[in-house]
């Protein structure tokens, strides 16, 4: 008798996504019922309150049923799919195989964000390191994504990203070097089921046209506040309600300042970013001023000075705000440190970032010019227990006076400081900024502080 008349029914379980969570919300199916499958295929997509993750197919076979639809959140040991196979896995076996497989990669962000790259992790043992045994290549779906929207064939492009992922940079790279793109191409050869991606959307988007609820005012569209968004929301109550928050701004001229990454762009084969450089102008100050880089334990009522410097850097994703932190920053080359930020980023933004990478930070900064032209002063919120979190605007030519009756044009950048007013005094505060600007300005005084 063949295995193919020997199969059986195999009811695939939703695995533990680890965390200690206990469900999560399924963004989209990678098969449909009725299709033949490979164990290790993508089977569908999850989100949690932290990060995208892919579920491999737990055995090869038939899909007979679907049991979840996009958008719709289920509980770890639910049933999710149905298979007909003739190996089929234990449930304790299959979880397994999901809990480990390590996700693709996902999106981050900030009020502005920073942009970067991966410093690649060490290839596995294969002659292309973009591709797995069995020559599947690895990238995050919004990346698998933009490249169908470009044309790419993900196998053509050489992957930089940890473990040889492919990163969108590696297609922009790709298209840059004059390959043409195939129209016809299925890029990867794992097309996304254009069903499935219309049931997300659907359930992402949804329309006012029929079924609307109204107010007194007029038509409303009520939705869950869940996942990542639900978190964000969280946390920020608790630091507003537990932190008392002031606000200081300031003014640095940026001159040097970009004189200083166009040099270091020439000299330095790593991204350098104006990210990389006010981390390094920072924690000289931290350093400094021992308080802004202090917590205030809410449990025993103790001031908790630390001194390491792990710098959290806020994200901005599709799907909302992500923090995810360099440690040790006061340890690491600007080259080490531009490498470890792209890669950080990328990472975040397809929400693949370990929960880990997100803990531990001292002292946050993030970007609140990045999206705007027009923007001139923002508020940060403080990332609780942290005490401070510097916002960052965009450079911009201003003309500036140099005495008292002539102005030059400048490049300037403002900042701002929000800071718990129950360890921090504004005195402090400002200080500590200056201290930052004074590296901001002048190149010397930065680069003999590292």
């Amino acid at each position: 008798m063949s295995s193919e008349s020997q199969r059986q029914r195999f009811e695939f379980r939703m695995p533990d996504p680890g965390e200690g969570l206990t469900e999560a919300e399924l963004s989209v199916w990678h098969v449909e019922e009725g299709e033949e499958v490979e164990a290790d295929d993508v089977l569908c997509e999850v989100e949690t309150d932290k990060a995208l993750v892919d579920i491999p197919v737990p055995c090869s076979g038939e899909v007979l049923e679907l049991r979840a639809a996009p958008g719709e959140v289920v509980a770890v040991g639910d049933v999710i799919a149905v298979f007909a196979t003739a190996n089929p896995p234990t449930d304790r076996t299959a979880a397994a195989d999901a809990a480990d497989t390590e996700p693709e990669e996902p999106e981050a962000p900030a009020d502005g964000s920073t942009e970067a790259d991966a410093e690649p992790a060490e290839p596995a043992a294969s002659t292309d390191p973009s591709t797995a045994d069995d020559g599947r290549t690895f990238a995050a779906p919004s990346t698998r994504r933009y490249a169908r929207e470009q044309g790419v064939d993900l196998a053509a492009v050489e992957g930089s990203g940890p473990e040889g992922r492919v990163l969108r940079a590696d297609i922009d790279a790709y298209l840059e070097d004059g390959t043409e793109p195939d129209e016809d191409a299925a890029p990867g050869g794992e097309p996304e089921p254009e069903t499935a991606t219309t049931r997300v959307e659907t359930a992402q988007e949804p329309s006012t046209a029929d079924g609307a609820e109204y107010d007194e005012h007029g038509a409303v569209v009520r939705r869950p506040l869940k996942g990542l968004r639900r978190t964000i929301a969280d946390n920020m109550v608790e630091s507003k309600r537990k932190i008392p928050h002031v606000t200081s701004g300031f003014k640095a001229e940026a001159d040097e300042l970009v004189a200083l990454k166009e040099r270091l762009d020439e000299a330095i084969d790593a991204p350098v970013t104006y990210t990389t450089l006010l981390m390094k102008a920072v924690v000289p100050a931290l350093e400094e001023f021992p308080e802004i880089n202090a917590s205030i334990d809410d449990v025993s009522d103790e001031v908790v000075e630390k001194h390491y410097y792990n710098l959290g850097i806020a994200t901005h994703t599709e799907a909302g705000l992500m923090v995810p932190v360099i440690d040790d920053v006061d340890g690491k080359s600007i080259a080490e440190l531009g490498t470890e930020l792209a890669d950080v980023v990328e990472r975040t933004r397809e929400r693949s970032i370990d929960p880990e990478e997100l803990r531990g930070g001292t002292f946050t900064i993030t970007n609140t010019g990045g999206h705007s032209e027009h923007g001139t002063f923002g508020t940060p919120i403080i990332r609780h227990p942290e005490a401070a979190i510097m916002g960052v605007g965009r450079i911009k030519n201003e003309a500036v006076a140099v005495s008292d009756t002539e102005t030059e044009v400048k490049k300037t950048v403002s900042l701002t400081l929000s800071y718990d007013h129950r360890l921090i005094d504004g005195v402090t505060a400002t200080e500590f900024m200056e201290y930052v600007i004074e590296g901001i300005e002048n190149p010397d005084v930065l680069l003999a502080r590292l």
